[in-house]
């Protein structure tokens, strides 16, 4: 009874285990299963595919057909060709997958973060837009076109087109000098002046000593070139490593990346081991192999990623686009103040220059105006949160090239599918990989790789991609060791001291230093009330080491920056009374000069 017990339980044993074997080897007699599985993943026809295991003297991947006489296998050449083209869709779907969070987040915050450079422009706008009209009561037909001209060559500049920042700024002056030589050092209610006389006198403007603006123009210009060009490298930067991510899922493969591939990922089927999963070492070697010259990528790429980081800590400090943006708007009502209060100092050189005024037959007919309020522009988080967020996650894709390939091998496409190492292909059986697991880098790969010859620097959109990062980096680089990371006081001291006011008024005059911290001096002076009213209107302006946003609120009617006192917005009866006592003191002064003179 033992005995047959035992007998039993050999039988059982014996009966399992080929079962077991079976499950992998799938009937080494038929390729009924193999050709189910082609047919299911849709790789070709059934047709293609032998009833049983033959001999194809024509195949040349999974084995040597000609040298390897007697192997037999479920597959034929038009099989493996098959296998050659489907097995490069698996790739390319796999690596689309290891770099889609990549590509999403760098993508996604470039557009971010060019719609709020352009939303702040738009803000900058509405507010100077809101300055002309309320204060310095220029109709909109006058003021519609310099002010739609200059912030449409800011939002192309943000757009990466090419446009030159100190020409929109020279442009933007000349176009108002005749429209502040009208209506605020003559009578605004004297007839327009002639198209021919506003001409002479735009091109006249920066010829005029005394300057009519002072140094203004030049240090907007200034200011706004360092935040405009941060804010337009770092859109470049952005659009760079996207175009990086998509160089590389778009990577052409060569033919002895695709054989080994194939080998990895089909020949398994060949032998009917429809369910098995490459070695783990197996794949490693065949993705280093196929990835080598991707890999060397990882260095240029970690420079470009540190590099995009210091324009990222600039844009927070001395290149604060925001910052720049919403005091555009105070800075060129100073430098308009500054015409009109020295109006009698170069008089003289415009009559000299373009005659006295020429005038239209008809009066300048009156434009009464609603009052236009900026919209609110603030941002729900702040845009340091969202930099310092997104820098966070950027960083941590260093070292992305140099484990693309390993990512690659846990990818359950190409995975052992087990931890047991004896049930893994090896791409010639289902045994242990033996092989040496040669290291990532290409001088390594060229010399050792055991599945596949790998070739250095053959694919010229990975040298070129490399090129690209360099030169953006060098770039990125050189802009903060000659501009250096220090802040500008410029935008956030508005009211100078007395001893501070620059009696001079050319262009370079005393006080002009590099940085332009004197660029408010000349607002002040006589009109100190009515320069105190424009600053409370431009209650934006603040320290460099404060992070948060200005807005309107729009139900009050007042400047809010949080942790700070509400401003009142200047557009009641108080402030058009106290325009027109300033309006009217400089011209009498004005004429009064000019008739002893």
């Amino acid at each position: 009874m033992q005995r047959y017990s035992l007998l039993w339980g050999v039988f059982v044993t014996f009966f399992v285990g080929q079962n077991s074997a079976n499950s992998w080897t799938s009937n080494h007699n038929e390729c009924s299963n193999v050709q189910h599985h082609y047919v299911q993943l849709d790789i070709g026809h059934g047709s293609l595919t032998p009833a049983k295991k033959i001999h194809d003297a024509s195949m040349d991947v999974c084995y040597n057909g000609a040298q390897a006489k007697n192997k037999t296998s479920c597959c034929n050449r038009q099989m493996e060709k098959k296998y050659l083209q489907v097995v490069q869709k698996d790739f390319y779907d796999v690596i689309k997958m290891k770099s889609a969070y990549l590509k999403n987040l760098i993508s996604s915050n470039a557009s971010f973060y060019q719609e709020k450079f352009l939303q702040l422009i738009k803000l900058a706008e509405a507010s100077t837009d809101f300055l002309f009209s309320n204060i310095y009561k220029i109709p909109l037909k006058d003021r519609h076109g310099p002010i739609g001209d200059f912030f449409m060559d800011l939002q192309a500049y943000i757009k990466r087109r090419p446009v030159n920042i100190q020409d929109s700024v020279q442009r933007f002056f000349d176009a108002i000098f005749p429209l502040v030589f009208h209506s605020n050092l003559n009578d605004p209610n004297l007839k327009d002046y002639t198209d021919e006389y506003k001409e002479c006198l735009s091109q006249a403007r920066q010829a005029i000593y005394p300057a009519p603006f002072k140094n203004f123009p030049s240090k907007i210009s200034h200011h706004l070139s360092k935040a405009l060009s941060t804010a337009h490298k770092f859109m470049e930067a952005l659009n760079l490593g996207v175009e990086a991510v998509n160089t590389t899922e778009h990577l052409l493969l060569d033919a002895q990346c695709t054989r080994a591939l194939t080998r990895v990922k089909y020949c398994s089927h060949c032998d009917g081991y429809i369910a098995a999963r490459p070695c783990h070492n197996f794949c490693l070697n065949v993705m280093r192999g196929c990835l080598a010259n991707v890999a060397e990528l990882d260095e240029q790429w970690n420079k470009f990623i540190d590099s995009t980081e210091k324009l990222a800590t600039n844009m927070r400090g001395s290149h604060n686009l925001t910052q720049v943006m919403m005091a555009l708007d105070g800075n060129i009502s100073d430098a308009i103040m500054h015409a009109m209060q020295n109006g009698p100092r170069f008089y003289s050189k415009v009559i000299a220059k373009c005659n006295h005024p020429q005038f239209l037959k008809s009066k300048k007919p009156g434009q009464p105006e609603p009052l236009v309020k900026p919209t609110t522009g603030r941002w729900q988080v702040p845009l340091h949160v969202h930099l310092q967020s997104f820098m966070q996650q950027f960083l941590a894709s260093k070292g992305f090239y140099k484990s693309l390939a390993d990512s690659m091998c846990q990818h359950n496409m190409f995975s052992t599918g087990t931890s047991s190492r004896r049930k893994c292909w090896n791409g010639e059986e289902m045994k242990p990989y033996t092989k040496l697991v040669v290291a990532g880098e290409l001088a390594s790969q060229v010399k050792s790789n055991p599945e596949m010859r790998v070739s250095p620097g053959k694919n010229t959109a990975l040298i070129m991609l490399k090129d690209k990062l360099a030169h953006v980096t060098k770039s990125i680089d050189h802009k903060f060791s000659t501009t250096g990371m220090q802040s500008d006081t410029w935008v956030v001291h508005i009211h100078p001291s007395p001893g501070d006011v620059d009696q001079g008024s050319g262009d370079g005059g005393q006080g002009d230093d590099e940085d332009g911290n004197d660029i408010d001096g000349s607002g002040s002076g006589n009109g100190g009330n009515f320069q105190d009213d424009l600053h409370r209107y431009n209650g934006g302006k603040k320290d460099n080491n404060d992070n948060t946003d200005i807005f309107i609120d729009e139900q009050s009617n007042v400047v809010v920056t949080p942790n700070q006192p509400a401003v009142p917005i200047v557009q009641n009866a108080a402030a058009s009374s106290t325009v027109s006592f300033v309006f009217v003191v400089t011209t009498i002064l004005s004429s009064a000069l000019w008739v002893n003179g």
